[in-house]
């Protein structure tokens, strides 16, 4: 089979199986990389050249890329109709216990203070309910409900739907924000603007319900723009890469000398969650792992024996006296 044609049947067989359009974009990278690797690689087999090139990959990338890769490259061959056997042994990247970059309650509520609406709302978000930022910007007017204090995530990381909590504090300032966005929705009708996109397939099946209200979203983009898919103008939700900007912004107002990412709202989520006394298999399934082993990288943010046994400085015995040194 040609290259041209095992990289359009990937693709068309990633969209069968529904994988998101991160996870399509991250495999093909993988997999045109690989491609261009077993083309000068003496290997015979399929499955020796995949191990050739994760070897490749240990010398400079991380465990978890090169897992990655790997995922990607039996997914691909699975599809191509050609699923490869049994690998020979290839070089891994040494694993380390990292510590995630997170912000505490009260740093993100520096930070959100510096944020510009809605912006804020979507930090406000990412910190009160644990929230990937990806799940954040898809949310939709049905899947909150500001009675029962909750928010329903439709087709999250490994395509799940789960259900977390709504901070109240947030309820008066959604329910503005779901006023807002009822005139765009309106102006969008009278204008007799393209449906917005609908999840799996979803337009064949209710062509109409792009146009309803409970469909549109929470945070929708202030402009329309061309679909990849069907190549329509449509309204979507807001881009990522527009919030990454003015959080960039904001933590530098707000002083703050972390590195704070969306993910680090998330991360502080998880650990304020376990601070008051949560456990690891509620905070598991609110935030929508499919591992406890995931999960458990969060016991390493909780600084409990570092603030409960005091520094051998601190010691009467052994203080010292800092010197001033004058340049």
């Amino acid at each position: 089979m040609k290259i041209k044609d095992a990289l359009e049947k990937f693709e068309i067989g990633m969209q069968v199986e529904r994988k998101a359009r991160t996870t399509q974009s991250s495999y093909k990278s993988h997999v045109r990389q690989f491609l261009s690797f077993s083309t000068k690689s003496k290997a015979s087999t399929a499955e020796e050249k995949v191990s050739d090139y994760l070897s490749l990959l240990a010398r400079t990338r991380s465990a978890g890329l090169q897992k990655q890769a790997l995922n990607a490259l039996v997914c691909f061959y699975r599809i191509i109709g050609r699923p490869i056997g049994t690998l020979p042994a290839w070089a891994r990247p040494r694993k380390k216990i990292t510590v995630p970059a997170w912000v505490t309650i009260k740093e993100a509520k520096e930070i959100i203070s510096f944020l510009p609406s809605p912006a804020d709302e979507i930090a406000s978000l990412l910190i009160g309910s644990g929230l990937r930022i990806a799940e954040c910007l898809r949310l939709r007017v049905k899947d909150l409900d500001l009675v029962r204090r909750t928010v329903t995530i439709r087709g999250g990381k490994g395509n799940k739907d789960r259900i977390v909590m709504l901070a109240g504090s947030l309820i008066p300032i959604l329910t503005q924000r779901l006023e807002v966005n009822r005139a765009i929705w309106t102006e969008d009708r009278f204008e007799k603007r393209n449906p917005i996109h609908l999840p799996n397939g979803l337009e064949r099946k209710f062509p109409n319900a792009g146009r309803e209200w409970p469909w549109f979203w929470i945070f929708p983009s202030p402009s329309e723009s061309k679909d990849p898919e069907t190549q329509l103008r449509r309204r979507h939700h807001r881009c990522p890469k527009g919030f990454s900007k003015v959080l960039k912004v904001a933590t530098r107002r707000a002083g703050t000398s972390k590195r704070v990412t969306a993910h680090a709202f998330r991360h502080g989520f998880a650990t304020a969650y376990l601070e008051a006394g949560g456990t690891l298999p509620e905070l598991q399934e609110l935030l929508g792992h499919a591992y406890i082993e995931t999960t458990q990288i969060y016991t390493h943010c909780l600084p409990q024996l570092a603030s409960r046994v005091s520094s051998p400085l601190d010691h009467s015995e052994n203080n010292i006296t800092p010197i001033r040194r004058i340049a």
